[in-house]
């Protein structure tokens, strides 16, 4: 059955010599795989340079729930970019975060209010002049609340350790190893509290900000094991520390 949907791409890999095959959130039918046969050709129903990291697509898709890969009648931008592809640190966060979501998103349900989130945090990124530094941390810290496992807010100059396992800060040091030091720790009511239209008042050395990326990293793990490793934060990690 045909339906019309928009999606956000997380991730496209080559598939034969002529298709791909791109994992997409969507807004109807929560996380697809679509098989895109000539992707490279003109006739294509959805051409691989619509297929980037992060693209926002309005899509029409014939959908079968008993297949593994569903296929793509037409597909078209819904928001070009004005900047995500052209910026080395833009585009850097956005591979980092479109992998994130490929490796956390797993639900083909639908989920409306986690995809009004990504739609309106990646308008708001491309569009942002300031601050998008500090954007994937605001993004992940967000997205927590929609995996389920967003932190307790109760830091003070005593409860100065974040406690990783408990997802809430702690007046001592915990016993086990999963906790983020009080240097990064102070930080994180901040970016728990701030919306992405604020995110240029954090301010943020790169040193710190790839110290708290980390924490919160480890933070994931221990909260969806199967994560695994992100390959691009050592690419994203360089770009902030030659910036």
């Amino acid at each position: 059955m045909l339906h019309k949907t928009r999606g956000v791409v997380l991730h496209t890999i080559k598939y034969t010599d002529s298709s791909v095959i791109s994992h997409i959130y969507t807004e109807n039918f929560g996380r697809k795989s679509f098989i895109i046969t000539g992707a490279r050709g003109k006739k294509s129903p959805a051409r691989v340079n619509l297929l980037q990291h992060l693209s926002i697509l309005d899509m029409e898709v014939y959908i079968k729930q008993t297949r593994d890969l569903q296929r793509i009648k037409e597909i078209r931008i819904h928001e070009p970019f004005s900047s995500i592809p052209y910026h080395p640190v833009k585009n850097a966060v956005a591979l980092f975060v479109s992998e994130i979501l490929y490796k956390t998103l797993q639900e083909e349900e639908p989920n409306p209010n986690l995809f009004s989130y990504l739609l309106n945090a990646i308008m708001i990124f491309d569009l942002s002049g300031k601050g998008y530094a500090n954007f994937h941390l605001l993004f992940l810290l967000g997205l927590t609340r929609y995996l389920g496992f967003f932190p307790r807010n109760n830091y003070n100059l005593s409860n100065e350790f974040f406690d990783i396992e408990n997802a809430r800060f702690t007046v001592t040091r915990p016993l086990h190893p999963h906790f983020i030091s009080p240097d990064a720790s102070r930080h994180l009511p901040g970016l728990m509290e701030c919306s992405f239209e604020n995110m240029d008042k954090i301010r943020l050395n790169s040193a710190m900000r790839n110290n708290l990326l980390k924490g919160i990293l480890d933070y994931y793990r221990f909260h969806i094991p199967v994560m695994g490793n992100i390959k691009s934060f050592s690419v994203l990690k360089e770009v902030f520390e030659s910036g």
